[in-house]
């Protein structure tokens, strides 16, 4: 198992030059701000996951790419006219290992800020929503629409169109598991068509998986500290389905909620062959790589 992880980020903001003296920076001075956020590398490598373009092996490796979205919003404050929140895009500038993000943001000295990947609509600063519907399979999708991963800067000092602030690892919110599938009775490998997964046993959620999570970023008015962030998924009626009709995958990359504890997976395969179903046990970490290969299904009559 390995772990999906951001990394270090300082946001030093700068913007255009104006002929009329700065004001006095204070908590009060609130305006649009260009932010440009610096990411800087850290020794471990698997620890630098929350670019956009993932690579897989016996770890995963990514890159930014130019033109990556990301979106921000102020977490200490909303607008005074109609209570909606400063929120916006910020921009990945260059495909590298690192990269800087561009935007304009509105906020002053002491304020907190959620950066959060891939971009996300804001209707309040206190939770968003983020999908898990959707996922094709392919590692390029997944991490492009479903490497969901938070982080939390602190504006430390303004001056006019300037400020600057600083921001430690972002953290990832959900675990991604590889998945390959063998006919139990031959061995032989299963083409993957569309690949049902749902939580088993006999629980309320038996047969179902959320299709979205929810992610409070404050609890009452209280901001949280960005290690107490996670996604909370949202009850469904339905399985997560993967997959593409029409094509068929060797391996399947899926992004899946954490488990406090061990879960029981069913997983329900659809080919031009046949279908075929099985179970599966596992505990799921924020950011962990679980690479789950040659899981032995039944064919179904």
């Amino acid at each position: 198992m390995k772990w999906l992880l951001g990394c270090t980020v300082v946001a030093a903001m700068a913007a255009c030059q104006s002929d009329s003296p700065a004001p006095r920076p204070d908590a009060d001075d609130v305006r649009a701000r260009q932010v440009t956020i610096t990411e800087t590398e850290t020794a471990d490598a698997r620890q630098e996951m929350t670019r956009a373009t993932l690579t897989a092996g016996t770890d995963l490796t990514a890159q930014w790419t130019a033109g990556d979205q990301l979106t921000y919003c102020n977490l200490s404050r909303t607008n005074a006219l109609d209570e909606t929140p400063y929120s916006g895009p910020l921009t990945a500038t260059s495909s590298a290992a690192t990269s800087e993000f561009t935007g304009s943001v509105t906020c002053s000295t002491g304020d907190y800020l959620a950066v959060v990947y891939p971009s996300a609509t804001f209707d309040t600063n206190e939770s968003y929503t983020i999908s898990l519907a959707g996922q094709d399979g392919t590692l390029a999708t997944l991490a492009t629409r479903f490497h969901h991963v938070y982080g939390k800067a602190s504006v430390t000092a303004v001056s006019g169109t300037t400020a600057t602030a600083t921001m430690p690892r972002t953290k990832s919110l959900l675990a991604v598991c590889q998945f390959s599938f063998v006919d139990k009775s031959t061995g032989d490998p299963l083409p993957i068509g569309t690949l049902s997964i749902s939580y088993g046993g006999t629980g309320a959620d038996a047969g179902t998986y959320p299709q979205s999570a929810t992610v409070a970023i404050k609890d009452g008015l209280s901001i949280k500290e960005q290690a107490d962030v996670h996604a909370t998924g949202i009850d469904s009626d339905e399985a997560l389905v993967v997959g593409s009709p029409g094509s068929e995958l060797t391996e399947v990359y899926v992004a899946l909620l954490p488990t406090a504890a061990p879960r029981t997976y069913s997983f329900t395969l659809t080919n031009a062959i046949g279908t075929y179903s099985g179970t599966a046990k596992a505990t799921l970490a924020e950011g962990q790589y679980v690479v789950a290969t040659g899981l032995k299904l039944t064919k179904q009559p």
